[in-house]
């Protein structure tokens, strides 16, 4: 677990009153290391409350998108993230937001996907690499322009 959260200290008291020895704790991390660091766990967890996942697109998924990381999203069906997961098959595990249960199953099959994983690199690469997507927007304005002559 990298950072240095608010949950931090509640994490750190309950890794060590269940005596778990398999968590690492290390501090915010420098931004050029992001990638490596982000490739290097095994799950990412982007956790959302109900309600929440149409308001907010976690901009950290875009990296772990990016790196190929696989991870456990909490949406429901019908939002933004539940399509994304809906849509573009074995991109990120969708479980239902509040549900312990749901979670715990969703870290067990994202634990056992393959890395890197290829549909969220795909996706990455197609609808959120900087490059692409200017490319993209700089076609539109010239099909826009030569529309208008």
């Amino acid at each position: 677990i990298v950072g240095e959260g608010a949950g931090k200290e509640k994490l750190l008291n309950l890794a060590e009153e269940k005596s778990l020895k398999n968590i690492n704790f290390c501090p915010l991390q420098p931004f050029e290391l992001l990638p490596s660091v982000l490739f290097a766990a095994d799950c990412h967890l982007v956790v959302q409350r109900k309600g929440v996942a149409d308001a907010v697109l976690p901009s950290k998924l875009t990296n772990i998108l990016a790196v190929g990381g696989n991870a456990v999203i909490t949406a429901e069906e019908e939002t933004e993230l539940g399509i994304l997961c809906e849509q573009h098959n074995g991109i990120a595990v969708r479980v239902e937001p509040e549900s312990i249960d749901e979670l715990v199953k969703g870290i067990q099959i994202a634990v056992g996907c393959s890395k890197p994983n290829a549909v969220a690199m795909g996706y990455a690469k197609k609808f959120i690499d900087k490059e692409f997507v200017l490319e993209r927007f700089e076609q539109s304005l010239l099909e826009l322009q030569g529309n208008r002559i």
